[in-house]
């Protein structure tokens, strides 16, 4: 399992998004059900415990299991060693297992887990900043995603500091920092450089599109986001967000092509992208009811389609992208992998569709349909692709 860092970071990554998932998914039961009344036994607010999870341990580790395979690629500089990304898988299964238990039993282990997760992150930053130090050559992606990194660690030390003295401004404040500042910018230069990268290698006449001022715009839109709403600029964001959705929807124009031959790795890859321009549409309508009317429109919809859609299904999709090809199997995504992906879609749809119902029956169904299909499309896609990091590749070559 640890003959290359993705091996054991992916595995790592199941291992926590399927903890992480089961243990939400018991918690919504029993706010509907009230069993097991275990779940319900928390130390701080569930909000706080489930974004916990989400942000700052289930997607750094699958980060992690990307990056550190990329990295020497993009730019002809060294392989990460053994030993750091032994290292970070730990620390970041520690940090899930700590918290976990802390959110049932003691505030200190919640502590304990934050402490963990950055120990993760720090080696995890580091050890791609060396691979960058020592490259031949410097990539664009490379900066936004290790600046993309570092605000996330810094957000997490403030939702560690939140924890510490109970504020919830703090905790408010990492959270947004996290998710705009921290994991949109990495995911979208991965995006950036990675989908018209497979398209070019799929499509006959694929023109690669990826001009450096996109990235610069939405990385810089994201940051200024980031910053307007911590000092209180709300009605400003509207014209981010509309400028977000605008460049996005641009880039998925410009990236999809028609021509695929019916390519499901591919098309998972386009599918999963839709749901960013999508998100940015969904959270500039909420900009546009908070300045018309002083309320937010569509709850939490905007975040969930941003962080169910795009997030988890760009994760599935470039995961098994990579673990295809790095096993030495054909790059072609089988019937049972494809049905997880669009399980993952409906999901985030069910979720979406929770924000927006107003009968209190119609909201408990859509949040335990959506957990149950997320649940079970990522827990076929573990079992999928699990066992393949415990296997040597199938063309004998290293790795």
């Amino acid at each position: 399992m640890t003959a290359a860092p993705h091996r054991l970071m992916f595995c790592t990554g199941m291992a926590v998004l399927m903890a992480a998932s089961a243990w939400w998914g018991l918690h919504l039961l029993a706010r509907q059900t009230g069993r097991p009344v275990s779940a319900l036994d928390l130390t701080l607010a569930p909000i706080w415990a489930h974004t916990f999870l989400v942000l700052f341990a289930v997607y750094p580790t699958f980060f992690f299991g990307f990056l550190f395979t990329v990295f020497p690629r993009w730019m002809n500089g060294p392989a990460v060693p053994r030993g750091r990304y032994v290292a970070t898988a730990i620390w970041f299964a520690l940090a899930s297992a700590a918290w976990l238990a802390g959110i049932h039993r003691a505030p200190v282990l919640c502590l304990a887990a934050c402490a963990f997760a950055a120990a993760g992150l720090l080696t995890g930053i580091a050890s791609l900043l060396k691979v960058l130090l020592d490259a031949q050559q410097a990539v664009s992606h490379a900066y936004v995603v290790l600046i993309g990194l570092c605000v996330e660690l810094v957000a997490l030390a403030g939702f560690g500091y939140g924890l510490g003295v109970s504020n919830d401004l703090a905790l408010h404040f990492a959270v947004r920092s996290a998710l705009w500042g921290g994991l949109l910018p990495v995911f979208f230069a991965v995006c950036h450089r990675m989908i018209p990268f497979f398209s070019q290698n799929v499509v006959p006449g694929y023109i690669a599109w990826r001009p450096p001022w996109v990235l610069i715009a939405v990385v810089g839109l994201a940051y200024a986001r980031v910053l307007l709403g911590t000092v209180g600029a709300l009605p400003a964001l509207l014209a981010i967000d509309a400028a977000l959705c605008a460049l996005t929807a641009l880039c998925a124009v410009r990236w999809t092509s028609l021509r695929t031959g019916g390519n499901r790795l591919l098309w998972t890859l386009y599918a999963a992208y839709a749901w960013l321009p999508l998100a940015a549409l969904l959270q500039t309508l909420r900009d546009l009811g908070f300045v018309l009317t002083g309320e937010w429109w569509l709850g939490r919809a905007p975040i969930h389609a941003l962080g169910m859609g795009f997030f988890g299904g760009m994760l599935i999709a470039m995961v098994t992208r990579v673990t295809l090809g790095h096993s030495g199997r054909p790059l072609r995504m089988d019937g049972v992998a494809f049905a997880c992906v669009l399980g993952i879609h409906a999901a985030t749809i069910a979720r979406l569709a929770s924000e927006i119902a107003t009968a209190p029956v119609w909201i408990a169904a859509s949040l335990l349909v959506s957990i149950a299909l997320w649940l079970l499309a990522f827990g076929v896609w573990t079992l999928r692709m699990g066992p393949i990091y415990l296997r040597p590749r199938i063309d004998g070559q290293p790795g």
